[in-house]
């Protein structure tokens, strides 16, 4: 059903009777008369069915009304003109829709975004970073990077790379315990232990021959890139996957603790409409050699 809205006209003459606080002034600056600025507000006033203006002899004060009226207002104003500028651009840029986890996005791709640039140099890339219970949705998207085991339904997919899970610390964690780098996985085992809440150490307890028994933490988190900046600050070890802590190891800001390691099992996948095969293409294959490049 067309839903009715006022004019635009009676909106501009509100906006100025409510900046300057006199319909007179507000005729001024709209080159209009005060009989029509009054007219154009109430006809504004009859729409939303209450006053929007107190009128004080020469002077008018918004209502409660008026005021959340006058607020609303102009930023919907202000959104039709940055609407407006942006389709006056000589070319409007074609769009690369990037939905990416906000973990892999943080750790991993932001350094690297270049890449996409490289391989579509006409095109806008528009990062999005959609919560893990969002479900997948063409309309938001060209391409998108989730965590999974691979089964999408009707998206075509392909794996970013394979990865594993090791475990990680500060230098300064080591200083601290006074131990060095490579470490048994009974002494890594003594020092303080940082959890995230989508992983277990008892996979990594079995590789490592220990006790597959949960352990205690000092703290736990629910996004990987939190976890490794509380383990860089030193206050723990924590396992996480290699592709997201590449960058902290190699400069230095975290370091491997021992050489055990396990695969990963939940992987990250490269995901797209079936209909956006060949716009993506070359971007799921920038992204793929830039994985590989990065667990090199």
């Amino acid at each position: 059903m067309h839903k009715r809205y006022p004019s635009l006209q009676a909106m501009q003459a509100f906006l100025q009777a409510a900046g300057t606080g006199s319909f007179t002034a507000a005729a001024k600056r709209l080159d209009l008369t005060h009989g029509a600025i009054s007219q154009q507000i109430r006809t504004l006033e009859d729409h939303v069915g209450q006053p929007l203006f107190a009128r004080q002899g020469g002077r008018v004060q918004l209502t409660d009304a008026g005021q959340l009226f006058a607020s609303g207002l102009a930023e919907g104003f202000a959104q039709i003109d940055r609407s407006l500028a942006a389709i006056k651009q000589p070319r409007v840029p074609r769009q690369l829709l990037l939905d990416i986890d906000p973990e892999l996005s943080q750790s991993w791709l932001i350094p690297r975004l270049d890449v996409l640039g490289r391989a579509l140099p006409d095109h806008q890339i528009v990062i999005t970073s959609a919560s893990r219970a969002h479900g997948l949705d063409t309309q938001r998207f060209d391409l998108a990077l989730r965590y999974g085991y691979g089964e999408w339904g009707d998206f075509p997919s392909v794996q970013l790379c394979d990865d594993q899970v090791l475990a990680v610390g500060a230098p300064s964690l080591l200083r601290a315990h006074r131990v060095s780098q490579d470490l048994t996985p009974e002494k890594l085992m003594t020092l303080p232990l940082l959890n995230y809440t989508k992983r277990s150490w008892v996979l990594w307890l079995e590789a490592a021959g220990l006790l597959p028994v949960e352990p205690s933490a000092q703290a736990v988190f629910d996004d990987a890139s939190n976890l490794m900046a509380a383990a860089a600050q030193g206050l723990g070890v924590c396992l996480v996957r290699r592709l997201l802590a590449a960058d902290a190891l190699a400069d230095g800001r975290l370091v491997q603790l021992t050489q055990v390691t396990i695969p990963t099992r939940y992987n990250c996948y490269v995901i797209w409409p079936q209909d956006r095969a060949d716009k993506v293409e070359p971007a799921v294959r920038a992204l793929r050699e830039a994985a590989a490049s990065t667990l090199t």
